[in-house]
């Protein structure tokens, strides 16, 4: 063999090593974003599944600690992560609760939480102020759609 085709192979050896090594650690960058946001999307929806069955079959009590429970999880992983689906569960959760605090009775309750639910929704879509009862009735519609999804 020729010094000048050991050259080649040298060359296109280190030129292969260093591309495949390059797109490898993309990949796997790239699948590891993809498992964290995965793992983060997951972390959220048991608690709001949670919260949705409580609204659903229990008392104010127990459905306003589970929402409550909910709201607790989402705002912790919506600060680290800054993730729309979070902040879009997060508008759903302060809705439920003001559902919840409108069957209890608790009017201050409500108006807040409304406010928190109509927040989130700006901060989301950046869109004109949405009214309660477009609030009140996505949630409705969200909780007859993952109704049909269990089943």
């Amino acid at each position: 063999m020729t010094r000048a085709a050991k050259v080649v192979i040298i060359v296109a050896v280190f030129l292969g090593l260093t591309v495949g090594v390059g797109l490898g650690i993309y990949e796997a960058n790239t699948v590891g974003s993809i498992t964290e946001t995965t793992k983060i999307i997951a972390a959220s929806s048991v608690p709001s599944d949670f919260a949705a069955r409580q609204f659903k079959y229990a008392d104010t009590t127990h459905a306003r600690q589970a929402v409550l429970l909910e709201i607790g999880i989402l705002e912790q992983l919506q600060r680290v992560t800054h993730d729309s689906v979070q902040a879009g569960r997060l508008e759903f959760a302060y809705a439920r609760l003001a559902m919840i605090e409108e069957a209890a009775g608790n009017k201050d309750a409500k108006r807040a939480a409304l406010d928190q639910a109509k927040a989130w929704d700006k901060r989301i879509h950046g869109r004109e102020e949405i009214t309660d009862e477009q609030l009140k009735n996505a949630v409705r519609t969200m909780d007859q759609a993952m109704d049909r999804v269990r089943l």
